[in-house]
């Protein structure tokens, strides 16, 4: 779009036999559609994180209510869904943690999204992931027609130290 709007300002200004103001007019347009891009880009991120940063929090709510940290344990990994909507399908972010201090979990995870009523929608299990001992991190998401609240997961792997 700059690139367009840069070449048709030159056109425009070297017919008139101003071309030192045509160049100008030109960069104005590339650098002005160059920040706003960057912008949008910088906003998306800053939501992006902001997202996770909530994520990450509830993470650790969940793991003070059903945690366990006097033993080594699967109470100790936590998993939040977060369903985002976009136009036309519902994106669900998917967070894990692991609270253990020594061991490690090596595997999959099944996560069952549900609706209001508990029925079933689908179901998604993960490519295989390691979860280190203290580490939170964000996995790959699920793309679903519409948007659910409720949702049920199972650790298919293993915890080892």
């Amino acid at each position: 779009m700059g690139l367009i709007l840069a070449i048709s300002s030159f056109v425009h200004y070297k017919k008139l036999g101003r071309t030192r103001t045509g160049v100008y007019w030109a960069i104005g347009c590339i650098a002005t559609c160059l920040l706003a891009m960057n912008g949008i880009m910088k906003v998306a991120d800053a939501m992006d994180e902001h997202m996770k940063k909530e994520a990450f929090e509830l993470l650790d709510e969940r793991y003070e209510d059903r945690g366990d940290p006097n033993n080594e344990s699967y109470k100790n990994l936590e998993l939040v869904v977060n369903p985002e909507k976009i136009r036309s399908f519902t994106a669900y972010n998917f967070y894990v943690a692991n609270f253990n201090k020594k061991y490690t979990y090596k595997g999959k995870i099944q996560i069952t999204i549900r609706n209001k009523k508990d029925k079933k929608i689908f179901t998604h299990v993960t490519k295989s992931i390691t979860i280190k001992p203290g580490e939170k991190k964000e996995i790959k998401n699920a793309n679903y027609e519409t948007w659910h609240p409720n949702y049920s997961w199972r650790w298919l792997g293993e915890l080892k130290e």
